[in-house]
């Protein structure tokens, strides 16, 4: 993902429709209703340079457990559309 740490953790309670995670270093648990749960780890954040333009990386993984294809479809579309940025 384009984004660093900090912002990516800013943006999470929007992405999850819920502030009830836990972050423990690089890694961050979700549990939600009926023995779902959604784990995230965050690889290093780099910097990708294009030209003179610089722009912050960070690998994301994420690990969903209990979830129907449609749910976890569902909360994909809503932590995309949490950081999708505009341009213009």
């Amino acid at each position: 993902m384009g984004i660093t740490r900090a912002e990516f953790l800013r943006l999470l309670p929007r992405a999850l429709d819920s502030d009830a995670f836990d972050v423990s270093g690089a890694l961050i648990c979700y549990k939600a209703a009926d023995d779902k749960s959604l784990e995230i780890e965050l690889g290093s954040e780099s910097i990708r340079q294009i030209a003179l333009m610089q722009m912050p990386t960070m690998p994301v993984q994420l690990t969903f457990s209990g979830f129907s294809d449609a749910e976890r479809d569902a909360l994909i579309l809503r932590f995309d559309r949490a950081y999708q940025r505009g341009g213009g």
